[in-house]
C-alpha cells in the first residue's frame, strides 16, 4: 500500500498512529524544525510515553534540541556535517514508512508526505538510517 498525505493534521495523525501501533521500534530521521513541529503536535509526548525502542537522528544539528530533553540521550544521534535540512522520515517496525516530500522547510499548509508498506522502500530507508546512525555523533 502507498498513500499520499497532504497537510500537517493528517500527517501528524498518521505519525501518532504509527507510534501507538508499533510493537518493536520507531526510527526518526529529521531536522530540528521537524522535531519542533512534532513537539507542538504532541507527537513527541506520544513517543515519550511509548515503551518501544526509539532512535532519533537529527540532521543537521550541533546540539540537542530543547524539545528532546526528556528523551534518553542514548536514543539520539546528531549529524552536524550534513548540509541538508529537508530530509525527514519515520520507520515503524520495518513494516511502515512515512517519508516527507515537503517537510518543515515548507509552510505547515504545504507539508506533504508519502506513507507506504513497500518492503523495497522500507529496506532502502532502513539501510540509510542505520548507516547514518553509525556515522553520526552520540548525544551527550
Amino acid at each position: 500500500k502507498i498513500q499520499m498525505i497532504n497537510g500537517s493534521a493528517p500527517i501528524n495523525g498518521k505519525i501518532k498512529d504509527m507510534i501507538k501501533n508499533a510493537r518493536e521500534k520507531i526510527m526518526i530521521f529529521g531536522a530540528e524544525k521537524d522535531l519542533s513541529r512534532f513537539y507542538h503536535a504532541d507527537i513527541l509526548e506520544v513517543l515519550y510515553d511509548s515503551i518501544i525502542d526509539k532512535k532519533i537522528i537529527i540532521s543537521p544539528s550541533q546540539t540537542l534540541p530543547q524539545v528532546l530533553e526528556k528523551m534518553d540521550k542514548k536514543t539520539i544521534r546528531l549529524m552536524p556535517q550534513s548540509q541538508v535540512d529537508n530530509q525527514c522520515f519515520i520507520l515503524k517496525d520495518n513494516d511502515e514508512i512515512l517519508f516527507f516530500l515537503r517537510n518543515s522547510t515548507h509552510g505547515a499548509h504545504t507539508v506533504f508526505a508519502l506513507w507506504a508498506e513497500s518492503k523495497a522502500l522500507i529496506n532502502t530507508l532502513h539501510t540509510l538510517f542505520e548507516y547514518s546512525w553509525n556515522n553520526s555523533e552520540v548525544c551527550y
